[in-house]
């Protein structure tokens, strides 16, 4: 028989034992997302035949996820008809149809693929536009060389023209010299705002922003800290129809009216968060008017099968019609070539009570406490998102369409509410809050960094330039600790040579 042995241990001993207990005493660390919520399914069945068909096709064809390929259509469709109407929405503004659109994705989900599939059809255009473009830009050349000779003629004959009053009446004898054509460009991935203003100058009216690498726009020069207000507020205004005031000491003042512009950018979910949880963007108020999605992932799932027949013919079918929309001459106010005057289309009497409905629904819901609380900016807007969708849907079945009834209607507020599922869902999983976003930043620092067992909020503060001082350092690091990947000790801790006070056990992955 054995019997156990006393074993005797010191106060230090025992003080030193019960303080590497409470170091450990926690749970495994948890994910500080929590469990990422499933996306509501894209709703394709809703979609008018072509619009469905060509998202299908797209699907089938590059088997990116589904949202992706509806992205590409819609945004493609919403260029094509976008300088051809305004809409007047039920309480009487009249407002533009067009659409920005967001698709977050990570590297490898063929975003790009997607977006040539439907942009190759706008190179089409484009192409014909360059060779009308380079016959008339010649003929223009040459007639402002003989323009500007004939004139400085007028300006330097001092027998036949010997005052400014005659002079002025030979200038003006000469009659006004031909707008220069306009520049056969409709869509560019990442302009600045200046060079987004110089292009519609003398550019095609309607324009698109379409980028698979739409990182390089929201990190661009033009969305720097300095610029990024400024780039926001111009692209809102565009979206809400305002003219433009441009003022530069060498160019003078320009007046950019009647110009549309869609967006498409396609982005990684790192840059994603930092994009949606700006709060100067928030703020202005750009982001309520992007349409976002974000889809699980199809890599691993997209083995060889054989292509639809019916897909090429889908594909064709569709960008036959956008290239048939975009060759009708858009109407323009008179004496311009490129300041639009579109017509307005409106509501049937069943779509604004359809509109009326899903409005006083919205607003219910965006009160305190409500559902859509959390993303009461963005919902605010749901209502006209519909109505620009729906016109959107009804101008690529019949471009001369005057009204929008409750089919198309009901089809933008289906597709709203899908959108608006996203964006909760988005906000819901912690995508676009800063503090966790810090919070997985200091992480990474201390499981990839720091070589340290202990760290203090001077060793935080001091190295990381996301962690602005100590209260912000102690704000994050209590968002590890609520997570358990770290744990504050109560004694003090020589770290790196140096006594801190404020100090947590960092908790490696288990």
């Amino acid at each position: 028989m054995m019997f156990s042995q006393e074993v005797k241990m010191s106060d230090n001993e025992i003080k030193d034992l019960i303080s590497r207990a409470e170091e450990v005493k926690l749970a495994s660390p948890e994910p500080l997302r929590g469990n990422k919520s499933e996306p509501a399914e894209f709703p394709i069945a809703i979609l008018t035949s072509d619009i469905r068909n060509a998202v299908l096709g797209i699907e089938d064809k590059i088997q990116a996820p589904i949202a992706l390929c509806a992205q590409s259509v819609l945004a493609v469709a919403n260029l094509a008809v976008q300088g051809h109407a305004n809409v007047e929405l039920p309480h009487g503004d009249i407002r533009p149809i067009s659409c920005f659109f967001l698709s977050i994705a990570k590297s490898g989900e063929r975003k790009t693929s997607c977006d040539n599939e439907m942009l190759k059809f706008i190179k089409q255009r484009e192409s014909s536009l360059r060779e009308e473009y380079n016959i008339q830009y010649a003929e223009w050349k040459n007639k402002s060389e003989i323009f500007e000779k004939q004139k400085q003629q007028i300006l330097a004959d001092k027998n036949k023209y010997p005052d400014i009053e005659s002079k002025k009446k030979a200038i003006e004898l000469l009659g006004e010299l031909e707008q220069q054509p306009l520049t056969p460009i409709i869509t560019c991935s990442e302009p600045t705002f200046e060079g987004l203003c110089k292009l519609m100058i003398n550019g095609q009216p309607s324009l698109g922003i379409f980028s698979s690498e739409g990182g390089q726009f929201m990190t661009g020069y033009g969305m720097k800290e300095e610029n990024k207000v400024k780039t926001a507020a111009a692209l809102s205004d565009m979206w809400d129809g305002k003219a433009i005031t441009r003022i530069r000491s060498g160019d003078g003042v320009s007046i950019l009216d009647g110009k549309r512009l869609c967006v498409h950018l396609m982005v990684q979910p790192k840059i994603a968060n930092k994009f949606l949880c700006d709060e100067s963007l928030k703020d202005q108020g750009l982001l309520s008017r992007i349409l976002t999605v974000f889809p699980d992932s199809n890599v691993g799932k997209r083995f060889y099968k054989k292509q639809n027949d019916l897909t090429d013919y889908s594909l064709r079918k569709f960008g036959g019609k956008i290239i048939e929309i975009l060759n009708i001459p858009l109407s323009t106010k008179q004496g311009s070539l490129n300041e639009l005057n579109p017509r307005t289309i409106t509501l049937d009497a069943e779509a604004k009570e359809l509109y009326r409905v899903f409005h006083d629904e919205v607003e219910r819901e965006i009160s305190p406490h409500g559902r859509l609380e959390i993303i009461s900016g963005f919902a605010n807007k749901l209502p006209e998102h519909a109505v620009r969708i729906a016109s959107t849907l009804l101008l690529i079945d019949n471009v001369y369409a005057e009204q929008i009834n409750a089919k198309y209607m009901n089809i933008g507020i289906g597709l709203a509410k899908y959108y608006c599922s996203e964006m909760l869902r988005i906000i819901n999983d912690g995508h676009t809050d800063p503090d966790i976003l810090v919070a997985e930043h200091l992480l990474d620092w201390l499981h990839n960094t720091w070589k340290e067992e202990y760290v203090s909020l001077p060793d935080i503060y001091q190295t990381l330039n996301k962690i602005k001082d100590k209260g912000h350092a102690l704000k994050i690091i209590k968002i590890l600790e609520r997570y358990g990947w770290v744990l504050q000790i109560e004694k003090s801790k020589e770290i790196r040579g140096k006594i801190r006070k404020d100090v947590w056990r960092v908790i490696k992955e288990i």
